[in-house]
């Protein structure tokens, strides 16, 4: 009687578990990384700027805002203005000295540096409304600081941090309800510019160029007794803060960019009349 051979039973192998030094090193790297573009970037934003307001001619039709912030009550207001003009908020309304906020990310590490370099003094980091209950608390603590200034508006991109670009969120209508003030709208745009490709199309302007930066208000909010009437004034700004785009794109581009038309929403059209927005 022959003796069976025996079975051979197949094991499968566990798959070996991914080395956790793999990510230790994966964080440091990035971390290294972040402190090289923290150090090294807001000097190269600062001499590029210098360079592109060297060679081009900007043309500075903000006055009104300045004019009511020194002349009138309470001397402060809201200035809203879209995501898209982020590269430039440091050089162009470092005048008015405002309070402003910058996302608590990598990039909004950076963009504090920058802001710094160019004397704003008060950042506050949490502009992104991806954590609510978070978003809300420096919301309030915000508006607690604003009550207490003067002379000085609160600078807020009201489709920031995350988009969807030229839809205008609440914190600034909240914030402009809380300290009873007024809403300004600000818009920059450039003759000569690259669009990037980033949700919101940065638009970083050109060396030898002409430079339009443009104010509109104030915006007095009216009696609001309920969240039905601070939405329909959301929804008022933010359609003159898109007529004020599309004025701006037409006096300076004769047309609107086709990287920025799908911002603007679904069947929108101008109303405002030919010439609200003053040629320059």
């Amino acid at each position: 009687m022959q003796e069976q051979e025996p079975i051979q039973v197949k094991t499968t192998e566990e798959p070996e578990a991914k080395p956790k030094k793999k990510w230790k090193w994966k964080r440091i790297r990035n971390r290294f990384f972040l402190i090289i573009a923290k150090y090294t970037l807001p000097y190269i934003y600062y001499l590029y700027i210098r360079f592109v307001l060297w060679t081009s001619k900007v043309v500075d039709l903000s006055d009104t805002m300045t004019d009511f912030i020194e002349k009138c009550e309470p001397h402060k207001c809201v200035a809203v203005l879209w995501h898209q003009d982020v590269f430039n908020v440091p050089w162009a309304y470092k005048k008015f000295s405002p309070i402003t906020m910058a996302s608590v990310g990598d990039s909004g590490e950076i963009i504090t540096k920058i802001l710094e370099m160019f004397q704003y003094k008060k950042i506050w980091r949490g502009g992104s409304s991806k954590g609510k209950k978070r978003h809300k608390k420096i919301l309030d603590d915000f508006i607690a600081d604003f009550k207490e200034s003067q002379y000085s508006p609160a600078g807020i991109t009201v489709d920031g941090s995350s988009g969807p670009p030229y839809r205008l969120k609440h914190g600034a209508v909240v914030i402009a309800k809380e300290c009873q003030c007024p809403i300004f709208m600000l818009r920059l745009w450039a003759k000569r510019k690259c669009l990037l490709p980033t949700w919101d199309r940065t638009m970083v302007p050109l060396p030898f160029n002409k430079i339009v930066i443009y104010s509109k208000g104030p915006y007095f909010l009216p009696d609001v007794s309920n969240p039905e009437d601070l939405e329909k004034f959301r929804s008022y700004i933010e359609n003159e803060l898109l007529e004020l785009t599309y004025n701006i794109f037409q006096k300076v581009d004769k047309k609107i960019p086709e990287s920025c038309l799908a911002f603007f929403p679904e069947n929108w059209k101008p109303a405002w009349p030919e010439n609200t927005v003053e040629n320059f």
